[in-house]
């Protein structure tokens, strides 16, 4: 009954209501009436997925700045691994780490004014145990791609995420059917938004990761790294 009264008291009860729709949401999704993919790429689990990209941009801009505000965040996940897993995995392992540091950080105290900090600090020190949490579970949500990297290159993309820069973002290839996911970069000081078109000009393998170029630059930039390849060919 303690342990009862602590979930439905302020602020854990916050949590304690997130948990219940994350726990509802997934056993629709094992009774099938819910539809997410290994991929994350259900409606569900976009929704989410943009909806994380757009706090990214928030976050970046409210800090003064811009792309770089928007560049650590985006680095940060990317250190924790946070986007190896679809948007919805992540968000519920946040919530429920969220839930259990509140519930101990409120058995712990007992300011008001401290419990209240809770609510801000939980999601943020919950971030690292479901880092630790996911990476065991990645290998489940790799993308087994159809075709070759190389069969990409010169195919048009759609950009998915907020923004797409030197250090961050995802477009979609169409082929033919969902189409694929995947991640792309940009020359440093160049950036391209959501929904804008590009062209696949060439892939690292080190970083597995397609360089983009904008329409209007895509065919300068493809010459470019045809002659590249024929003088490494020599």
């Amino acid at each position: 009954m303690h342990l009862l009264g602590l979930a439905l008291s302020f602020p854990a009860v916050i949590f304690t209501v997130l948990l219940g729709v994350v726990l509802v949401y997934w056993l629709l999704v094992i009774a099938g009436a819910a539809q997410v993919d290994a991929l994350g790429e259900g409606a569900i689990d976009g929704a989410v997925d943009g909806a994380i990209d757009g706090a990214v941009e928030q976050v970046g801009h409210g800090h003064g700045h811009g792309h770089g505000g928007e560049g650590a965040l985006a680095g940060m996940l990317e250190a924790l691994r946070l986007r190896s897993a679809p948007a919805t995995v992540v968000l519920s392992c946040v919530v429920l780490f969220s839930w259990l540091i509140t519930m101990v950080g409120m058995l712990a105290v007992e300011m008001a004014v401290a419990r209240g900090a809770l609510l801000l600090v939980a999601p943020m020190l919950s971030l690292l145990p479901t880092s630790l949490a996911l990476r065991p579970l990645a290998p489940i949500f790799v993308t087994n791609r159809g075709a070759a990297h190389a069969d990409l290159v010169g195919k048009v993309c759609v950009v998915r995420t907020g923004t797409v820069t030197d250090r961050f973002g995802e477009a979609q290839v169409a082929d033919g059917g969902a189409g694929l996911v995947v991640r792309v970069r940009v020359a440093s000081g160049q950036a391209l938004s959501r929904g804008e078109e590009a062209v696949i000009v060439g892939y690292d393998e080190t970083r597995q990761e397609f360089t983009v170029a904008p329409l209007s630059a895509a065919e300068e930039v493809l010459a470019e790294a045809r002659a590249s390849r024929r003088r490494d060919a020599k």
